[in-house]
């Protein structure tokens, strides 16, 4: 059995797209939130205006961790109140269908997506697109068109799909952020999340010299830490190195060259 749409449903269907269209999210609205992001002014423009248009032009964010394409993934999602966010190493086919069935977001943001299965593919490509997604169960399908942009990040897309690929507008390689980079990049992320530029800058040097992984990983020191103090930095940082086992194999990113860090 196919579901087809009612007059009363493409109604419905109508009444959606003119909600669509008077919750535009400003460019500038999303700009902003990019801010915390060094840098890519150019990308991150094109990234903005994207997801005012609703256009429907998907970006691939392709680089090693502790770059930039997790931080942009992060500001869109707070910059768009219905984005949804999927994680290519948790994500299954029917979940996936799933979720856009139930939340028609205007922005699919996947990160990890080279950690996916084969058949989330199918799902990605009718998506990318036309905007289709089909799913049949138990003998009956369903199907609805979206209006979604896709917004993949991935440390390789060596063996993603050439046909997934091709559905990207832009496919963008991020290199490595130096450490002034990395460090400023963490003032901009833990300021949203109430930490003081002090601490902030503190955090980001003992992340980045330590190796101890990306941004995200400075938003967990200032988590853990019970309160603003230099003494807690150290503290937080020091009980991750302890339990940080392939971090022992790997080593620090920056040795201090005989110099200690203040607080180390």
């Amino acid at each position: 059995t196919t579901y087809r749409l009612t007059e009363k449903g493409i109604g419905l269907v109508a009444i959606e797209r003119l909600d669509q269209e008077e919750s535009r999210i400003p460019a500038s609205s999303v700009l902003e939130a990019l801010g915390l992001v060094v840098g890519y002014e150019d990308l991150k423009d094109a990234l903005a205006f994207a997801v005012e248009a609703r256009s429907r032009t998907n970006f691939l964010l392709e680089g090693p961790p502790a770059c930039a394409k997790s931080v942009l993934l992060e500001g869109i999602r707070a910059a768009v109140p219905d984005a949804y966010m999927a994680f290519g190493s948790r994500t299954s086919a029917a979940g996936l269908s799933d979720a856009l069935f139930e939340y028609h977001p205007s922005v699919l943001l996947l990160d990890e997506a080279d950690k996916m299965s084969n058949d989330v593919y199918s799902v990605l490509l009718g998506l990318m697109e036309s905007g289709e997604v089909l799913e049949t169960k138990s003998k009956k399908t369903r199907g609805i068109q979206l209006n979604t942009t896709v917004l993949a990040a991935c440390n390789s897309s060596d063996r993603m799909p050439q046909a997934f690929l091709s559905r990207f507008a832009l496919h963008a390689r991020f290199p490595l952020y130096t450490r002034v980079e990395f460090i400023n990049v963490c003032r901009g992320f833990l300021r949203a999340e109430g930490c003081p530029e002090e601490f902030a800058v503190a955090i980001g040097q003992r992340v980045y010299d330590y190796g101890l992984g990306d941004v995200r990983k400075a938003r967990g020191v200032w988590a853990m830490m019970r309160e603003s103090t230099e003494t807690e930095v150290v503290r937080v940082v020091n009980l991750m190195l302890r339990y940080s086992g392939d971090l022992q194999k790997a080593g620090r990113r920056v040795e201090p060259s005989g110099e200690r860090l203040e607080g180390m």
